[in-house]
Protein backbone atom coordinates (compact mmCIF):
# COMPACT_ATOMS: atom_id res chain seq x y z
CA UNK A 1 0.00 0.00 0.00
CA UNK A 2 1.38 3.41 -0.99
CA UNK A 3 1.87 6.17 1.55
CA UNK A 4 -1.02 8.13 0.02
CA UNK A 5 -3.31 5.11 0.05
CA UNK A 6 -2.44 4.38 3.68
CA UNK A 7 -3.10 8.02 4.62
CA UNK A 8 -6.47 7.90 2.86
CA UNK A 9 -7.40 4.72 4.72
CA UNK A 10 -6.38 6.29 8.04
CA UNK A 11 -8.66 9.25 7.30
CA UNK A 12 -11.53 6.98 6.25
CA UNK A 13 -11.31 4.78 9.34
CA UNK A 14 -10.99 7.70 11.75
CA UNK A 15 -13.99 9.42 10.13
CA UNK A 16 -16.16 6.31 10.41
CA UNK A 17 -15.26 5.78 14.06
CA UNK A 18 -15.74 9.49 14.74
CA UNK A 19 -19.25 9.36 13.25
CA UNK A 20 -20.07 6.32 15.38
CA UNK A 21 -19.01 8.23 18.50
CA UNK A 22 -20.75 11.50 17.65
CA UNK A 23 -23.97 9.74 16.65
CA UNK A 24 -24.10 7.86 19.96
CA UNK A 25 -23.63 4.46 18.39
CA UNK A 26 -20.52 4.27 20.55
CA UNK A 27 -21.12 5.88 23.93
CA UNK A 28 -18.85 7.26 26.64
CA UNK A 29 -16.91 4.42 28.24
CA UNK A 30 -17.59 1.93 25.43
CA UNK A 31 -14.55 0.01 24.28
CA UNK A 32 -13.69 0.16 20.60
CA UNK A 33 -13.01 -3.15 18.85
CA UNK A 34 -9.48 -4.44 19.32
CA UNK A 35 -6.82 -3.36 16.83
CA UNK A 36 -6.68 -6.85 15.32
CA UNK A 37 -10.43 -6.89 14.76
CA UNK A 38 -10.45 -3.40 13.24
CA UNK A 39 -7.54 -4.43 11.02
CA UNK A 40 -9.52 -7.39 9.71
CA UNK A 41 -12.74 -5.36 9.39
CA UNK A 42 -11.16 -2.65 7.26
CA UNK A 43 -8.59 -4.81 5.49
CA UNK A 44 -5.62 -2.75 6.60
CA UNK A 45 -2.51 -3.25 8.70
CA UNK A 46 -2.58 -2.69 12.45
CA UNK A 47 -0.25 0.29 12.02
CA UNK A 48 -2.96 2.01 9.93
CA UNK A 49 -5.52 1.26 12.65
CA UNK A 50 -3.19 2.62 15.35
CA UNK A 51 -2.71 5.85 13.41
CA UNK A 52 -6.49 6.24 13.00
CA UNK A 53 -6.98 5.70 16.73
CA UNK A 54 -4.20 8.20 17.38
CA UNK A 55 -6.13 10.83 15.46
CA UNK A 56 -9.24 10.18 17.54
CA UNK A 57 -7.15 10.42 20.69
CA UNK A 58 -5.73 13.80 19.61
CA UNK A 59 -9.30 15.02 19.10
CA UNK A 60 -10.19 13.98 22.64
CA UNK A 61 -12.72 11.41 21.43
CA UNK A 62 -10.84 8.29 22.51
CA UNK A 63 -8.70 7.26 25.47
CA UNK A 64 -6.07 4.60 24.86
CA UNK A 65 -4.31 2.65 27.58
CA UNK A 66 -1.63 0.06 27.00
CA UNK A 67 -2.98 -3.41 27.69
CA UNK A 68 -6.62 -2.35 28.08
CA UNK A 69 -7.52 -1.06 24.61
CA UNK A 70 -9.24 2.12 23.48
CA UNK A 71 -12.56 3.45 24.68
CA UNK A 72 -14.75 6.47 24.10
CA UNK A 73 -13.59 9.39 26.24
CA UNK A 74 -15.87 11.65 28.30
CA UNK A 75 -16.96 14.81 26.46
CA UNK A 76 -14.27 17.48 26.62
CA UNK A 77 -13.84 20.96 25.17
CA UNK A 78 -10.05 20.73 25.22
CA UNK A 79 -9.65 19.94 21.52
CA UNK A 80 -12.00 22.78 20.61
CA UNK A 81 -10.12 25.20 22.84
CA UNK A 82 -6.71 24.18 21.47
CA UNK A 83 -7.85 24.48 17.87
CA UNK A 84 -9.49 27.81 18.59
CA UNK A 85 -6.34 29.16 20.23
CA UNK A 86 -4.17 28.02 17.29
CA UNK A 87 -6.51 29.83 14.91
CA UNK A 88 -6.35 33.03 16.95
CA UNK A 89 -2.55 32.96 17.13
CA UNK A 90 -2.06 32.23 13.42
CA UNK A 91 -4.88 34.37 12.04
CA UNK A 92 -4.18 37.57 10.12
CA UNK A 93 -6.94 39.32 12.09
CA UNK A 94 -5.66 42.06 14.38
CA UNK A 95 -6.38 42.82 18.02
CA UNK A 96 -8.93 45.41 16.93
CA UNK A 97 -11.06 42.59 15.47
CA UNK A 98 -10.71 40.64 18.69
CA UNK A 99 -11.72 43.74 20.67
CA UNK A 100 -15.05 43.88 18.83
CA UNK A 101 -15.71 40.23 19.65
CA UNK A 102 -14.80 40.79 23.30
CA UNK A 103 -17.09 43.78 23.60
CA UNK A 104 -20.11 41.76 22.51
CA UNK A 105 -19.13 38.60 24.36
CA UNK A 106 -18.01 39.98 27.70
CA UNK A 107 -20.77 42.53 28.18
CA UNK A 108 -23.22 39.64 27.81
CA UNK A 109 -21.16 37.55 30.22
CA UNK A 110 -21.13 40.33 32.82
CA UNK A 111 -24.90 40.75 32.62
CA UNK A 112 -25.53 37.03 33.04
CA UNK A 113 -22.98 36.78 35.86
CA UNK A 114 -24.92 39.44 37.77
CA UNK A 115 -27.97 37.21 37.63
CA UNK A 116 -26.41 33.78 38.14
CA UNK A 117 -23.38 34.41 40.37
CA UNK A 118 -22.97 32.62 43.68
CA UNK A 119 -21.31 33.72 46.91
CA UNK A 120 -18.34 31.54 45.95
CA UNK A 121 -17.95 33.44 42.69
CA UNK A 122 -18.00 36.74 44.60
CA UNK A 123 -15.30 35.50 46.96
CA UNK A 124 -13.08 34.39 44.08
CA UNK A 125 -13.59 37.66 42.20
CA UNK A 126 -12.69 39.64 45.32
CA UNK A 127 -9.50 37.57 45.69
CA UNK A 128 -8.30 38.69 42.25
CA UNK A 129 -8.99 42.28 43.25
CA UNK A 130 -6.81 41.90 46.33
CA UNK A 131 -3.92 41.03 44.04
CA UNK A 132 -4.58 43.82 41.54
CA UNK A 133 -4.73 46.53 44.22
CA UNK A 134 -1.41 45.48 45.76
CA UNK A 135 1.42 47.46 44.08
CA UNK A 136 4.00 45.11 45.58
CA UNK A 137 2.77 42.19 43.55
CA UNK A 138 4.63 41.44 40.33
CA UNK A 139 3.45 42.35 36.86
CA UNK A 140 2.98 38.64 36.14
CA UNK A 141 0.74 38.30 39.21
CA UNK A 142 -1.34 41.28 38.10
CA UNK A 143 -1.72 39.87 34.59
CA UNK A 144 -2.82 36.51 35.98
CA UNK A 145 -5.32 38.12 38.38
CA UNK A 146 -6.74 40.25 35.57
CA UNK A 147 -7.30 37.20 33.37
CA UNK A 148 -8.76 35.18 36.25
CA UNK A 149 -11.32 37.90 36.97
CA UNK A 150 -12.72 37.57 33.44
CA UNK A 151 -12.54 33.76 33.54
CA UNK A 152 -14.53 33.63 36.79
CA UNK A 153 -17.17 35.92 35.27
CA UNK A 154 -17.53 33.52 32.34
CA UNK A 155 -18.03 30.65 34.77
CA UNK A 156 -20.49 32.71 36.85
CA UNK A 157 -22.59 33.41 33.74
CA UNK A 158 -24.02 29.91 34.03
CA UNK A 159 -23.46 29.23 30.32
CA UNK A 160 -21.03 26.35 29.74
CA UNK A 161 -19.93 27.64 26.34
CA UNK A 162 -18.63 31.01 27.53
CA UNK A 163 -15.55 29.67 29.40
CA UNK A 164 -14.64 27.53 26.37
CA UNK A 165 -14.93 30.47 23.98
CA UNK A 166 -13.33 33.05 26.26
CA UNK A 167 -10.23 31.17 27.48
CA UNK A 168 -8.34 31.13 24.14
CA UNK A 169 -9.15 34.81 23.60
CA UNK A 170 -7.58 35.76 26.91
CA UNK A 171 -4.58 33.51 26.26
CA UNK A 172 -4.13 35.40 22.99
CA UNK A 173 -4.31 38.70 24.89
CA UNK A 174 -1.57 37.89 27.41
CA UNK A 175 1.03 40.00 25.59
CA UNK A 176 -1.30 42.99 25.22
CA UNK A 177 -2.32 42.70 28.88
CA UNK A 178 1.35 42.83 29.85
CA UNK A 179 1.77 46.04 27.87
CA UNK A 180 -1.29 47.84 29.20
CA UNK A 181 -0.76 46.92 32.84
CA UNK A 182 2.91 47.82 32.63
CA UNK A 183 2.28 51.24 31.08
CA UNK A 184 -0.96 52.31 32.73
CA UNK A 185 -0.76 50.38 35.98
CA UNK A 186 -2.90 47.68 37.57
CA UNK A 187 -4.86 50.28 39.54
CA UNK A 188 -6.92 51.15 36.45
CA UNK A 189 -7.90 47.52 35.91
CA UNK A 190 -8.69 47.29 39.62
CA UNK A 191 -10.96 50.36 39.48
CA UNK A 192 -12.83 49.04 36.44
CA UNK A 193 -13.17 45.57 37.94
CA UNK A 194 -14.46 47.13 41.15
CA UNK A 195 -17.39 48.72 39.28
CA UNK A 196 -18.15 45.44 37.53
CA UNK A 197 -17.92 43.49 40.77
CA UNK A 198 -20.17 45.91 42.64
CA UNK A 199 -22.87 45.60 39.96
CA UNK A 200 -22.59 41.82 40.05
CA UNK A 201 -22.74 41.81 43.83
CA UNK A 202 -25.93 43.90 43.62
CA UNK A 203 -27.25 41.57 40.90
CA UNK A 204 -27.74 44.45 38.48
CA UNK A 205 -27.17 43.04 34.95
CA UNK A 206 -27.55 46.38 33.14
CA UNK A 207 -24.98 48.07 35.37
CA UNK A 208 -22.60 45.10 35.09
CA UNK A 209 -22.80 45.14 31.29
CA UNK A 210 -22.29 48.92 31.20
CA UNK A 211 -19.26 48.71 33.52
CA UNK A 212 -17.75 45.97 31.38
CA UNK A 213 -18.34 47.99 28.23
CA UNK A 214 -16.53 50.97 29.78
CA UNK A 215 -13.65 48.72 30.87
CA UNK A 216 -13.15 47.18 27.44
CA UNK A 217 -13.51 50.51 25.65
CA UNK A 218 -10.76 52.06 27.76
CA UNK A 219 -8.61 48.97 27.30
CA UNK A 220 -8.96 49.20 23.51
CA UNK A 221 -8.00 52.87 23.62
CA UNK A 222 -4.90 52.07 25.64
CA UNK A 223 -3.85 49.38 23.18
CA UNK A 224 -4.33 51.80 20.33
CA UNK A 225 -2.21 54.41 22.11
CA UNK A 226 0.55 51.85 22.68
CA UNK A 227 0.49 50.76 19.04
CA UNK A 228 0.97 54.38 17.92
CA UNK A 229 4.01 54.99 20.10
CA UNK A 230 7.30 55.15 18.16
CA UNK A 231 9.45 52.12 18.65
CA UNK A 232 12.84 52.74 20.18
CA UNK A 233 15.75 51.73 17.94
CA UNK A 234 17.58 48.62 19.06
CA UNK A 235 21.18 49.08 20.09
CA UNK A 236 23.74 47.23 17.99
CA UNK A 237 25.57 44.54 19.87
Amino acid sequence: MSVKAATDRVSEISRQLERAILSGELREGDFLPAERRLSEQYGVSRSVVREALGRLTSLGLVESRHGSGSRVAPPSARAISVGYERFLRNSDAGLEDLAVVRLTLETTIAGLAAVNRTDTHLTRLAATQTILENPRRSLAAHVKADAEFHAILAEASGNRFFPVVLAPIHDRLTDSRLKTLKQYGAHIAHEHHDKILEAIREQDPAAAAAAMREHLTVNSRHLDEISRQPKLPTRPR
